[in-house]
């Protein structure tokens, strides 16, 4: 049984987790990339099995714009954001017209990626989530529970936490910082804070000290709790029933265990179903929204049609690293393959893995893919006047991501071009072989078919004795100056007919 409907079966059986609400959660603090998607699409898959399972479950999206910005994208010009640092995201102006913040801009361009490849929960923001004022009772909870939040804290880390320290920053109201903030005192009423010059070394606060009431309403956000605090608090908020993470979250002592501690000990809120996954991986490292680390999620439908990314994500195994590089000579046509091979599991009929995999990777309806391998669209697109057969066939869609394979990824083995006059190092090739060359010219008179052709042509080595080797040798050096190439037959018959008889004969 595929690893998503495990769960909703195991989700279901508990009876622990109604209603059944699935929740995931990003910073937009710069462009998404891809490793992201891995927890929407994860997240996703369990809705649809829970769904498919044949009871009611929602599925939402937060997208985090209160967070500060900590670090300025390398991508974005520092002169002009740094004076934003420490601020919170939707105070930021975006980096484009038409937005109306920082993180309004890149959360819609990740937005629009997932959406793309078959994932449309429900958008929440985060600063809507506190100016409703559903977080307001998480907020009052975490301030009057103060020493049961430090008790958490020292537990998790081991250290002290200072008598006066509490799980709230004030946005400040002189500066607009959150990230210099620290609250030291709660009157029941409102939140005392100092905005500190050096409380962290990317940013400077600006020294001013006032009190303020913590709560928010439609008329502003005041504050906001910190993250593992808050997600706890946004678990109760939202109403959330599972929910899950990245490794780094979810490993023993880390922000998933003390959210969980939070939830139980302070919030009185059960803790929603975790789903724990590990990380995608680009060049072996683990990528970055703010550091430009990794593939754009936007940037992977430009190389890959939806439904691929989507299979990408759902053949992983959860539970290991998986590690993607398209510029890796054989990761994108290996990954066409896999595809095509599960589709036929699928249309088989079988009920195993493989099949449930690729229903779970169609974007809209089941579609059947292609029969014609990757490779070999591959090498039809180099190929002139192949664009008439690549059309008859209906390969139009996958052919436009192999001409983008061909151009940025593709190793220089794979890449070929016609000569527009014959190579020099045609001059080098034996009798032999350019006696097979005429008599491949003569079969060009009566085979009009690319099968038919090579059959021929290989028939003809066999019978002149000319090792296949060297006899297909001949054809690649005479047409693309190198001794390997596509399938010769097609090759031969996607050219001008006159052009290949003129020069296999010339020799």
């Amino acid at each position: 049984m595929f690893w998503a409907d495990k769960v909703a079966q195991q989700i279901i059986e508990s009876g622990n987790y109604k209603p059944y609400w699935v929740d995931d959660m990003k910073t937009p603090s710069g462009r998404v990339h891809v490793g992201a998607l891995l927890g929407v699409v994860i997240h996703d898959l369990v809705f649809r099995a829970l769904t498919d399972a044949g009871v009611e479950a929602k599925y939402t999206y937060v997208f985090e714009n209160h967070d500060p910005m900590d670090d300025i994208p390398s991508y974005l010009p520092r002169e002009k954001f740094e004076k934003y640092l420490g601020m919170p995201l939707f105070a930021i102006p975006s980096p484009v017209e038409g937005y109306k913040d920082f993180a309004e801009y890149y959360a819609f361009e990740f937005k629009e990626a997932f959406n793309a490849i078959g994932s449309h929960p429900e958008i929440l923001w985060t600063k809507d989530l506190y100016t409703s004022g559903k977080m307001n009772e998480g907020i009052k909870k975490v301030l009057d529970n103060a020493q049961e939040i430090r008790k958490i804290y020292q537990e998790m880390y081991k250290k002290e936490i200072a008598a006066d320290w509490y799980a709230f920053q004030v946005y400040c109201e002189s500066c607009g910082k959150v990230s210099t903030t620290r609250v030291y005192n709660w009157d029941g009423e409102n939140v005392h804070y100092r905005c500190l010059t050096d409380g962290v070394n990317w940013t400077k606060g600006c020294g001013y000290e006032g009190k303020t009431s913590p709560f928010s309403d439609e008329s502003g956000m005041n504050g906001k709790m910190p993250w593992k605090v808050e997600w706890a608090a946004k678990w109760q908020a939202i109403g959330v029933t599972v929910e899950g993470a990245g490794k780094d979250h979810m490993s023993r002592g880390g922000s998933h265990d003390l959210a969980s501690m939070v939830a139980k000990r302070v919030l009185n809120y059960p803790v929603p179903y975790p789903v724990g996954y590990e990380f995608m991986l680009i060049g072996g490292k683990k990528m970055s929204s703010s550091k430009g680390r990794g593939f754009a999620a936007s940037d992977m439908l430009t190389i890959l049609p939806p439904e691929l990314v989507r299979f990408l994500i759902v053949k992983m195994n959860i539970q290991q690293q998986t590690n993607f590089d398209p510029t890796e000579g054989d990761t994108i046509p290996r990954l066409f393959d896999e595809y095509q091979e599960y589709a036929n599991h699928y249309f088989a009929g079988e009920k195993d893995d493989e099949a449930r995999i690729f229903e779970l990777s169609q974007v809209k309806e089941v579609k059947k893919p292609l029969d014609v391998r990757f490779t070999t669209l591959v090498q039809w697109v180099q190929m002139p006047n192949m664009e008439k057969e690549i059309k008859a066939q209906g390969l139009e869609e996958w052919a436009k991501y192999a001409r983008i394979w061909v151009e940025k990824f593709a190793p220089e083995s794979d890449k070929f071009t016609i000569q527009e006059r014959l190579p020099d190092s045609a001059r080098l090739l034996s009798q032999a072989q350019k006696k097979y060359l005429a008599a491949v010219a003569e079969l060009l008179n009566r085979i009009s078919d690319p099968e038919d052709l090579q059959k021929a042509i290989y028939e003809k080595a066999k019978e002149m004795q000319i090792p296949s080797k060297d006899a297909f040798g001949a054809i690649y050096t005479v047409l693309l100056d190198k001794n390997y190439g596509p399938k010769a037959g097609w090759l031969i018959l996607s050219l001008d007919k006159d052009m290949v008889r003129e020069r296999f004969s010339s020799l």
